[in-house]
């Protein structure tokens, strides 16, 4: 996922700390959203030095309209214009929100955006014309046919209203819930000409009604305007006495960057359509909104990049840490410390007189995943993304300390984690993980010479994956290795199945490997050949019934290649078996 979506997702767990959907792994482990924090140089960070009670702060104050509640009920009904230094970030922010609104059971809340390509050139900070495709979003030519569009769409509507003999999109979707979907329509555009402007207050008065909304980049007298500051803060902007009254709700709006937005609009992209998009495009000179409304050139300071600087003051804040002198002496092994990171996470049989820390839990996992080693820049990004440049080595160093000393009363003296330079290692000759015992399955498969030798490795590979990656808790950082963990489990079943020559045998695996990913087509295909074999109609059938319930549960139906074997399978049993003989495995049903 992209960085930004983590980003959001932290500041969602931030927010609303009861939310949080790490469970407690049991009475040995520290709750994760409430562990204490053992800082050895200083005393714990104040509340304003952290960026995540930072953006607590910010959002405490009075949320953006946002599509998460009906536009029509607070959107100004003549269009709202964005100015300040935050005018072209917050319009990114509304773009973004709404393609993100609604879900396949909520037609009438997918919104749809319209906007001119140079608009959305200017948007992005980019002239290139590869972007995410979605069907939620028209890009037009230039922003007459945006308009002209956008008149279509309000004559459309209008009909549909009097069809229905009502006034308004709302009472339509109250009258016929089943009615064809309209869901609100965004029109983002700078306007420069008088002419371009007439219309779009004119459609905007009009398309109020008809879930029809505006954002205007420039000031707006013919609706409402605000000021946006840097972070989201936004005031209203008065015209003249007649000013329509812009809704108290504005308060902040969401404020994204550049890349940020092309992030998220090719995730949300393929969300919207399950197809693979282009690579993200690179910059480009960005067409500055001041060319587009014909003003003179104003001052608009762009947000610095406050990731990057973060990351560079922690790296600066790292020599600082403390290095104890017995980090790189050469390993020294005792007992063997067994750990289980597949199926859950948990060192087995663990001495439990002092509780382990989560985090130290967390770190442990995630040099497992990574092959017992990782540098100390990537642990501090994945694992502290959040707190203070100044703290995080020393909080990373008190995490290494408590599991140095969890794994040394589990297993007795011995080395298990050294730190050499700005690295930390595990100790594989002091360790045994499942993971570890399924990659060297999975190598030994590859590199077999014999089919013998072949089959042997990927039953190894099989018996070592016992569920999916830390199963039960949610760290930010770990989706993606999960996702790839649970592909390789999946493709040693498989192959596993395909090399066994008994099909009973082959079922077995099958079977587990069902369990493990219900989703997965393959495996149901496979499954039906085998149970073919053993001439198990009825087994095919219902492996047809299961496969359709469960990727339903996914809003998906399974593929024509599936449907077709199973049909297939089902009708060559048939004509094997004899009229009136029934299917010993059929429960005594007739075929």
């Amino acid at each position: 996922m992209p960085a930004v979506v983590t980003r959001i997702r932290r500041g969602l767990q931030a927010l609303t700390p009861s939310a949080n959907t790490i469970p407690d792994p049991g009475p040995d482990f520290d709750p994760p959203h409430d562990e204490p924090v053992v800082d050895p140089d200083s005393a714990p960070a104040d509340a304003a030095d952290d960026e995540t009670s930072k953006l607590t702060a910010h959002e405490s104050q009075p949320p953006i309209p946002a599509p998460a509640r009906p536009l029509i009920e607070v959107w100004p009904s003549a269009g709202l214009g964005l100015v300040g230094p935050g005018a072209e970030a917050a319009a990114r922010g509304v773009l973004v929100s709404a393609l993100a609104a609604g879900g396949p059971d909520e037609p009438d809340c997918r919104h749809h955006v319209v906007i001119a390509s140079d608009t959305l050139a200017t948007l992005l900070g980019t002239t290139t014309t590869t972007r995410a495709d979605t069907p939620r979003m028209t890009i037009t030519s230039g922003l007459s046919d945006a308009l002209t569009l956008m008149e279509e769409q309000t004559l459309h509507r209008a009909r549909m209203c009097g069809d229905y003999e009502v006034d308004t999109i709302a009472d339509l979707r109250d009258r016929d819930p089943t009615a064809e979907p309209v869901p609100p329509t965004v029109l983002i555009a700078a306007p420069t000409a008088t002419h371009e402007r007439t219309r779009i207050a004119a459609l905007l008065t009009q398309g109020h009604r008809l879930d029809i909304h505006g954002v205007l980049l420039g000031a707006w007298p013919d609706g409402d305007t605000i000021l946006v500051a840097e972070n989201g803060s936004t005031s209203i902007i008065k015209h003249d006495a007649k000013q329509h009254s812009c809704p108290s709700a504005v308060g902040r709006l969401s404020v994204i960057n550049h890349s940020e937005t092309t992030e998220l609009l090719r995730l949300l992209a393929e969300s919207h359509t399950g197809k693979p998009q282009p690579p993200a495009p690179a910059p480009a000179q960005r067409i500055p909104l001041d060319r587009l409304l014909g003003a003179a050139p104003a001052p608009n300071p762009t947000p610095e990049n406050s990731a990057a600087a973060h990351l560079q003051e922690r790296r600066d804040h790292a020599g600082n840490e403390p290095h104890p002198a017995s980090d790189d002496r050469p390993y020294s092994t005792g007992g063997l410390v067994d750990v289980r990171v597949l199926g859950g996470a948990r060192i087995v049989d663990m001495d439990t007189t002092t509780p382990l820390r989560a985090k130290a839990l967390e770190l442990l996992v995630y040099l497992v995943v990574q092959d017992g080693e990782a540098a100390q820049d990537n642990i501090l990004d994945d694992l502290l993304p959040d707190a203070p440049a100044s703290k995080a080595p020393h909080r990373l160093h008190t995490y290494v300390s408590a599991l140095r000393k969890t794994l040394v009363l589990t297993g007795g003296p011995a080395t298990y984690l050294t730190h050499p330079s700005r690295r930390y290692a595990l100790n594989r000759d002091a360790l045994d993980t499942d993971l570890w015992r399924m990659r060297a399955a999975l190598r030994d498969a590859a590199l077999a010479t014999t089919d013998t030798d072949r089959t042997a490795a990927l039953q190894r590979a099989v018996d070592a994956y016992d569920g999916t990656l830390a199963d039960g808790f949610d760290f930010e950082w770990i989706e993606a290795y999960r996702e790839g963990i649970r592909r390789q489990a999946l493709d040693a079943h498989l192959a596993l199945a395909a090399a066994t020559t008994d099909p009973t045998q082959a079922l077995a695996v099958l079977e587990a490997a069902m369990r493990h990913n219900p989703y997965a087509e393959a495996t149901y295909q496979q499954a039906m050949r085998a149970h073919a074999a053993l001439g198990h109609l009825e087994q095919i059938r219902s492996l047809r019934r299961t496969l359709t319930l469960r990727i339903d549960e996914i809003d998906a139906e399974p593929s024509e290649d599936t449907l077709r074997l199973a049909d297939r399978l089902i009708a060559d049993l048939r004509r094997r078996k004899p009229t009136g003989k029934t299917d010993p495995h059929n429960n005594g049903l007739h075929p």
